[in-house]
């Protein structure tokens, strides 16, 4: 969505400033607004953008049991985490 508006918005004004420029197009001109543009809109819109791509990736993969934060902030599960990383580690040295 986001590279969808930020091209839209360039091409429009490329276009507009084609036809308001015609005789005698001078390229600064022309090129200002675009890239003003192209600067601009993309920060604009990259919270919506990243929003609606993560709930794309939401629809396409969908949580499973054990993966929401709810059960991973779990202290039970929190402490046999442990138990189970401590078990697997190798002896410290000292």
């Amino acid at each position: 969505m986001n590279t969808i508006v930020t091209f839209g918005l360039i091409l429009i004004s490329i276009l507009a400033g084609l036809w308001a420029l015609w005789p005698n197009i001078n390229f600064v001109g022309l090129a200002s607004v675009p890239l003003l543009i192209a600067m601009i809109v993309p920060p604009l819109f990259h919270p919506t953008a990243k929003t609606l791509w993560a709930g794309v990736d939401l629809m396409m993969n969908p949580v499973r049991p054990g993966e929401a934060v709810a059960d991973l902030l779990d202290p039970e599960r929190l402490l046999a985490a442990e138990a189970v990383d401590n078990e697997d580690s190798p002896p410290e040295q000292g």
